[in-house]
């Protein structure tokens, strides 16, 4: 897999500089200047397979034509002198998740002979944070708010075409976390004392319409709760592949006093934001066995892969091998 350059020489009414760069062997066009926010990155023609950037690299887009969103916002390690550091929030960096995601794309094409849409920022988290509202996430500095608006552009530009295809997809927001608790933690905008309820209660009280999951809620005939976490939700798809996870049938709650991460911004704005939504999930992995190595790696994309075929056989109705036309 490869990413090759568009034919843009008719793209003339673009507001910005556009050319083609060379970046790691590979021809990619290079979205250039502050014009370029959604306006301009939406009348692009984007090709399956090939990369797309913002100003500077600081941000790139892997075009997909399956209905399936990635994206990995706290792996770059970019620290241009231009940006500043932020002076306050999280810094830590979610290791190896930048990897993680290119290793996803290859894989999936691997096994379906379709893309799925990949965007990735490669700045540094303590120069720009993604998964933020923007006064918080640039810390003022218009460079970085710039990158941030392609970020989330590409990732607008990514759900339109998968609702336009399918009109419906799943969106994974890739993280690390450093708890001492060796599982994959899959947030869906639902708390710790939430996920602490029995069954009865999810499937009663609000949490569906709440979850990032709730148009497959508002579509499905399973109950919500099963949905979460029951014996076909993504969870248990991921345990059967050797890699337990919260919430699934043998860890339905993270447990008392287990800190959790639920869910942040990009998911909310994507998943549960009125509107125009699709269904989705923030995945926080652990680091041995799954993020460190690239064999582990491509170990854990394969076995995605798979959670992702069942998946979408199951609550969907989808078959990604079958990408639907463009």
């Amino acid at each position: 897999m490869g990413c090759i350059g568009s034919n843009i020489s008719n793209h003339r009414k673009h507001p910005a500089r556009r050319g083609l760069r060379r970046f790691n062997g590979l021809t990619v066009v290079c979205l250039v200047g502050f014009a370029v926010l959604a306006d301009g990155l939406a009348q692009v023609e984007y090709q399956p397979g090939q990369c797309y950037f913002g100003r500077s690299n600081y941000v790139e887009y892997l075009a997909g034509d399956l209905p399936v969103i990635l994206s990995a916002p706290h792996g770059g390690a970019l620290k241009p002198a231009e940006i500043p550091d932020r002076k306050s929030g999280e810094f830590v960096p979610d290791a190896y998740t930048e990897e993680l995601a290119r290793t996803v794309y290859r894989v999936i094409h691997d096994r379906f002979g379709h893309y799925p849409h990949v965007v990735i920022c490669r700045l540094q988290r303590r120069k720009l944070d993604v998964n933020r509202a923007p006064g918080e996430a640039a810390g003022g500095d218009p460079r970085a708010e710039q990158a941030w608006q392609e970020y989330h552009g590409f990732i607008e530009i990514a759900r339109s075409n998968v609702l336009a295809s399918t009109g419906k997809g799943f969106y994974m927001d890739l993280h690390g976390h450093s708890n001492p608790i060796k599982r994959v933690e899959l947030g869906y905008c639902l708390s710790e004392d939430q996920l602490a309820n029995t069954d009865s209660v999810l499937n009663q009280a609000d949490c569906a319409g709440r979850s990032t999951i709730r148009g497959l809620a508002q579509r499905g005939h399973l109950p919500f709760a099963e949905l979460l976490r029951g014996t076909n939700s993504f969870g248990a798809l991921l345990a059967a592949k050797g890699y337990p996870a919260v919430p699934s049938p043998a860890m339905p709650s993270p447990g008392q006093g287990n800190y959790y991460f639920n869910g942040g911004y990009s998911v909310r704005r994507y998943c549960t934001a009125n509107g125009s939504f699709i269904d989705g999930l923030q995945m926080e992995l652990n680091l041995a066995g799954v993020r460190d190595t690239p064999t582990n790696r491509t170990r854990f994309c394969l076995a995605l892969a798979e959670v992702l075929d069942s998946f979408f056989k199951d609550h969907f109705g989808l078959d990604l091998k079958r990408s639907p036309a463009r």
